[in-house]
């Protein structure tokens, strides 16, 4: 629900940005002055959005006991705890960030990034707890492994 906010947010803000182009018609006498200023717009939500790396963020992260079920778009992968080398909190943008690196690749690749449910998400020393409660699970289940 989060990303898709986002996703509607920044098409509402170049609506509103495009919006009095279209109701005063000037947009289609000056289609290159109105036109620019909305493409910018659009460049830079792509900008933020990629160097927030937003377009890798899980949609759904599961705790299934021994394993983690992870989705992203029509992906869905069980990744086991025994797979998981390490987790981490960064932050970007004020908004934290639970980074999951895995011991080989998977669909998604070798590291999941997800945000924590919302209860979590302006408090910094929970989203680090759960990381490292992710982390002990992982050297629990490798250390059983063996």
């Amino acid at each position: 629900m989060y990303k898709r906010g986002f996703w509607l947010s920044a098409a509402a803000l170049v609506a509103a940005v495009a919006a009095p182009s279209f109701v005063d018609r000037s947009i289609f006498n000056q289609p290159v002055v109105h036109t620019i200023p909305i493409c910018i717009l659009i460049g830079f939500w792509i900008y933020f959005l990629q160097k927030g790396r937003f377009f890798s963020i899980a949609d759904e992260v599961v705790d299934c006991g021994d394993y983690l079920k992870v989705r992203r778009a029509r992906t869905e992968v069980k990744i086991p705890f025994s797979s998981i080398s390490a987790a981490e909190v960064s932050t970007t943008y004020r908004m934290h960030r639970i980074t999951v690196h895995l011991r080989e690749q998977t669909k998604l690749g070798t590291r999941v990034d997800f945000w924590p449910q919302a209860s979590h998400w302006g408090n910094l020393p929970a989203v680090q707890q759960v990381a490292i409660d992710l982390a002990d699970r992982a050297r629990r289940a490798v250390g059983d492994n063996r």
